[in-house]
């Protein structure tokens, strides 16, 4: 049976865009719902072996089914040889004669992995059936031998950063530098300050490959559902922290990044910049290259990548929204006529005093002029691996185990001059007046993360004070305690525990859209249950504030405090509530409004206990601070 030209293309998606974290949807490119047509499409290819992602070398014996398929081949990207010599490398057919399939339809084929490229390949399965229907298997895979070919950072500057300097470069070619705030390491494992949108979550530093590695000469991106995370996890990294410090680059200046992933169901590789790290900042986000991966019914069949300008919230002159520029880039047209997921490519973006232009492979592919808020302020990156999410579209990755690799080779950052002092502070970022109480902080001990300094500010709207006391760990005794004007809080002592059970334990929980100090007070809480008891209060009348926190999801919980006798109750429902401290109020399970803190308003007593259970419903919760606030 002949193949189709459909045979020699890999395939993929196009998808809804909406600002990652916006507060209202203002710009729709090729949303989920949209027909897209790919009817023709099935999945019937399933690999027996060699697992998906395997490490190979050698000869290996490639087995897989297509059950219901009459006839299939396979493709590797392979290096410049002899034979073909043009410098962006070839498709290589590695089944010519094509393959044979079974009444069953199961099949094999040869794969010669010392005449492919080391590192990281994609051999593409594809089949049809006699009744016209199509399927296309990415069968990733590390090769530890081959030729090693377009790796590491080019010796030459890039065409598009001429008359400017390197003032960033990361080869990824030696230990990660990444950690969950991106304080104190090279960049931050969440989006600075608010707005993770993948729908495999983008996840913590878990270490041991989840979701980052070092592997050869490439940052690897692991995303995966497996028991350790039920319901997925994947990886993004940012050149700037949670507190705005990091890798910023201002106009004149050039972006450049490479890589490949698989086009798979949900699989959503990007490159951007951005110029503003807070919700409702109205900056600019340059969507360098966003691939979104599947085809067939109800995916994006996506023809190349896509490319977006966001002037979030911006208008024009007469009040209108400002456009956002943007194009399909037709990969299979230009160059070397290769796909994102069949070998690595360059994608860049020079953000000029006059226009800005996107690069692909070196190849002008769109320009519109630079918007003004690019123009006055810096860029930082960022590198995601999303799996679903606001995309919309949906997560297919069964029939890979479950599992995507994305691989960076490099980034490199150029500019007139380097900023290495640029902090982009959160909008009313300067200290509140401080409240006069003692501030609880648990953190984690060992980590200095989720330990408060004597002048950082936390605490809610009106009640922010300086001064936090540190607990660490599930239990403890402090009596040693400091004000919030970092006097000595004489006979005040507080003891805690937590009940001796497997889920409450004192451990690190996600930011929730926090920065600068309450973010440090969010990082470290008692999950689950625990108690504590404060005794020698000196205020006349106090309020006692409790703030909440979670790992990746929310959930209801109730916290009881106990003084002369008597009792009050509080329930709540922690949700997200982009990094705004919100009271739950609820008195009762039925009455618990959403929110992140709860109040035990006018108290007397010298001495009171709280105990508290977070796991009524939902996920574990827990608490990361208390506050004893003066009544004036």
């Amino acid at each position: 049976m002949s193949f189709l030209p459909w045979l020699l293309l890999p395939l993929t998606v196009i998808a809804l865009r909406t600002a990652r974290g916006a507060e209202k949807q203002v710009y729709l490119e090729f949303n989920n719902g949209q027909d897209r047509g790919g009817a023709e499409w099935t999945q019937a290819i399933t690999v027996s072996a060699p697992a998906p992602r395997s490490e190979v070398k050698g000869d290996v014996e490639v087995k897989f089914n297509a059950k219901g398929m009459a006839a299939a081949k396979a493709l590797c990207w392979q290096q410049p040889t002899k034979e073909q010599p043009g410098t962006w490398g070839h498709d290589e057919n590695l089944t010519p004669d094509g393959i044979t399939l079974d009444a069953a339809g199961e099949g094999s084929f040869l794969f010669p992995a010392e005449r492919f490229p080391n590192g990281p390949v994609n051999v593409r399965i594809f089949a049809e059936s006699k009744e016209g229907k199509k399927d296309i298997y990415e069968l990733q895979l590390f090769n530890l031998g081959g030729v090693k070919w377009n790796q590491g950072i080019p010796t030459q500057d890039p065409p598009g950063a001429k008359g400017l300097k390197r003032i960033f470069a990361d080869d990824f070619d030696g230990p990660l530098s990444i950690s969950n705030d991106g304080r104190g390491a090279r960049y931050a494992a969440h989006k600075p300050r608010y707005g993770d949108f993948s729908g495999w979550q983008f996840s913590d530093v878990l270490g041991d490959g989840k979701p980052f590695a070092q592997t050869g000469t490439w940052l690897k991106i692991a995303a995966r559902k497996d028991a350790a995370s039920p319901k997925g996890r994947s990886g993004i990294i940012a050149s700037a922290n949670m507190d705005g410090k990091g890798i910023w680059a201002k106009a004149p200046a050039y972006l450049e990044c490479r890589f490949t992933a698989q086009s798979a169901p949900g699989t959503w590789p990007a490159f951007w910049t951005i110029t503003h790290l807070d919700q409702g900042s109205n900056g600019d986000e340059l969507d360098i290259v966003e691939a979104y991966g599947g085809n067939g019914t109800s995916h994006p069949n996506h023809p190349g990548y896509s490319i977006v300008t966001h002037p979030w919230g911006q208008k024009n002159s007469d009040g209108s929204e400002k456009p956002h520029p943007n194009t399909v880039v037709r990969m299979m047209d230009l160059g070397g006529k290769s796909y994102w997921s069949t070998t690595f490519h360059t994608y860049a973006v020079s953000i000029g005093l006059d226009d800005t232009v996107y690069y692909f492979d070196d190849i002008e592919v769109f320009r519109h002029p630079t918007n003004d808020v690019s123009k006055k302020h810096p860029h930082c990156f960022l590198i995601n691996y999303a799996i679903g999410g606001i995309s919309g579209w949906p997560i297919d990755l069964a029939r890979y185990g479950d599992g995507t690799d994305m691989y960076v080779d490099y980034v490199r950052v150029y500019a007139k001059e380097a900023i290495p002092d640029f902090v982009l502070r959160p909008p009313g970022s300067e200290p509140e007046i401080t409240t006069r109480g003692i501030g609880l902080n648990f953190s984690v001990g060992g980590n200095a993360g989720t330990e408060l300094a004597p002048g950082d500010t936390a605490g809610g709207a009106g009640v922010s004070q300086t001064g936090w006391n540190n607990l660490p760990g599930a239990s403890g005794r402090e009596a040693s305690l400091k004000d919030s004007a970092g006097k000595s809080a004489e006979g005040v002592s507080v003891t805690w525990e937590v009940p001796k059970d497997q889920a409450s334990r004192s451990k690190t929980g996600r930011e929730w859209g926090f920065n600068s100090g309450n973010l440090t007070l969010q990082r470290g809480y008692i999950q689950s249950g625990g108690k504590l008891s404060a005794t020698g209060i000196r205020y006349p009348r106090y309020d006692v504030h409790i703030y909440l926190n979670a790992d990746d999801n929310g959930g209801s919980g109730k916290v009881i405090l106990k003084a002369s006798g008597r009792q009050e109750n509080r329930h709540y429902k922690l949700g997200w509530h982009g990094g705004k401290f919100i009271e739950s109020a609820g008195t009762t399970a039925e009455t618990a409004a959403e929110g992140n803190y709860v109040v035990f308003r006018g108290q007397t007593a010298k001495d009171f206990s709280l105990e508290w259970e977070g796991n009524l419903g939902g996920g574990l919760t827990g608490i990361s601070g208390i506050q004893i606030v003066e009544i004036p």
